[in-house]
């Protein structure tokens, strides 16, 4: 195993874990957005990374967790939505575009949908489709699109959804490592994650005033926004991981 590529999700909910992140000068960040980061995870070209978990439950063969660490929240997230056309109980037989960058979400979707209502989609469609009666958006595409959206009068929070479903937190991504590595390299990595978490958990309100312009959304919102997530796991965490384990190999979804 000879890659030492760490992959960085360009999201502002990220930011936590990346602002100031201290590696060794032997560690190449580069960003991904979660589906790419899973297909390059598969692939073998990452060493590490804060990975969709649904990719991280399809190839936990090969890679292992970094601590409890991951993005979590419980209740709203208020940037995983479902913006449609119809109320969300009417998207029976609909097509629904889903976004290019996520791998986690697009499963929750579809457990939400089939599997809580009841419903049956025409079909999920990669990308944004303009003919689609609803459009599944994810991380700063979501906060962004939420400040314009003039065509979809309905929007959904699937975490919150997850959350009145499941009673528990609603998973993103964990940080994972290939079980390969090195020991050595296993240990700093989850070193220098505790550190630059312990930092910017400080100070969220210069994290959301920083990313306010280019966003588009003010920057109380955006520090209220990023105060809501867990990013060290405990119990509830870890049963949300088995519950959505449990609930996608029962529905054949990964």
């Amino acid at each position: 195993m000879t890659t030492t590529r760490i992959a960085r999700i360009p999201y502002l909910n990220s930011a936590p874990f990346f602002q100031g992140l201290a590696l060794g000068e032997r560690y190449e960040l580069t960003d991904c957005a979660p589906r790419a980061l899973g297909a390059q995870a598969a692939e073998g070209s990452l060493l590490a990374g804060l990975m969709p978990l649904a990719d991280y439950l399809r190839l936990e063969e090969t890679f292992e967790r970094v601590g409890r660490f991951g993005i979590a929240v419980r209740g709203r997230v208020r940037s995983v939505l479902l913006f449609s056309r119809k109320p969300l109980r009417q998207l029976d037989g609909a097509v629904i575009a889903v976004t290019e960058e996520t791998s986690t979400t697009a499963v929750l979707l579809r457990l939400l949908l089939e599997q809580r209502y009841h419903i049956s989609p025409a079909a999920y469609e990669r990308g944004e489709r303009p003919d689609a009666e609803a459009l599944l958006l994810i991380g700063d595409a979501a906060l962004k699109f939420q400040q314009r959206n003039d065509q979809y009068p309905f929007e959904t929070d699937l975490a919150f959804e997850w959350w009145l479903w499941q009673h528990l937190p609603c998973v993103f991504a964990v940080w994972a490592i290939r079980k390969d590595a090195g020991a050595e390299e296993k240990k700093e990595l989850e070193l220098a994650l505790s550190k630059s978490l312990g930092i910017n958990l400080r100070q969220l309100e210069r994290l959301a005033q920083d990313a306010s312009p280019g966003l588009g959304v003010p920057a109380e919102a955006l520090h209220s926004y990023l105060s809501q997530f867990t990013y060290r796991f405990g119990q509830p965490e870890e049963d949300g991981i088995a519950q959505f384990k449990r609930l996608v190999h029962e529905h054949h979804l990964l």
